[in-house]
């Protein structure tokens, strides 16, 4: 009976150990670019937050902006500081046309001496694989991936050069990525394609050698109890 309630108790648990991976299995991650424009929208609303912007006044930002090599913070920016109704002027360049954000109205584009300057740098920002997660018996189950991003702020008044606020936000989001997804992952992200950790392998040939092998010498104990 109780080499019984072993066996039992050994199928319950690789039943409960496998299911959640079965149903992970239908759930895409992030590709880098998405992750990372995340991470920027966390920076962008830390920010703006706690830092006014004096009314009246329209805010100029220059793009690209420094390290921003994507596009993503500045899109943030533009996007948070517009909910706030703070009017933003781009101020217009080649790279801005190219994107398709250069805000090109005369009423917007004339550069007005209210305007107060918001300079913004991106002082690091990436994607990268920090660590292999290990499934069992043995093998790599997926990645742990790390987006990050850290950006200094400065609204200035140009005329009287007089600093309104600094400020300097970083924020990081972490999920993971598995083996089959890998190439799912950076699809659309531009340059973004992280290196994989070193001894991230694994045999995938040893892990049903393995589960067979414990199976079968539950189903031997079992029987050979009986006898």
């Amino acid at each position: 009976m109780r080499t019984v309630v072993l066996v039992i108790g050994m199928a319950l648990l690789l039943h409960t150990a496998l299911v959640p991976l079965a149903i992970a299995e239908n759930v895409l991650p992030k590709t880098h670019g998405a992750l990372l424009d995340s991470v920027a929208g966390m920076v962008a609303a830390d920010l703006l937050r706690g830092a006014p912007i004096p009314p009246g006044h329209a805010v100029r930002i220059a793009t690209p902006l420094p390290g921003d090599t994507l596009g993503f913070l500045a899109q943030r920016m533009v996007e948070g500081l517009r909910q706030g109704g703070t009017e933003v002027r781009l101020v217009s360049t080649r790279a801005t046309a190219d994107a398709g954000m250069a805000d090109d109205s005369p009423a917007r584009a004339r550069l007005d001496s209210t305007d107060l300057l918001l300079n913004l740098e991106v002082r690091s920002v990436g994607v990268s694989y920090v660590r292999a997660i290990r499934k069992f018996p043995a093998g790599v189950r997926g990645y742990q991936r790390l987006a990050s991003m850290q950006v200094g702020a400065t609204l200035v008044d140009p005329v009287s050069r007089q600093v309104l606020w600094a400020k300097t936000s970083s924020a990081r989001a972490t999920d993971m990525v598995r083996k089959g997804d890998l190439s799912y992952a950076r699809s659309g992200s531009g340059n973004l394609d992280p290196v994989l950790p070193r001894g991230g392998g694994g045999t995938r040939l040893l892990e049903p050698l393995i589960v067979v092998g414990v199976v079968t010498g539950l189903v031997v104990l079992f029987y050979s109890n009986r006898n």
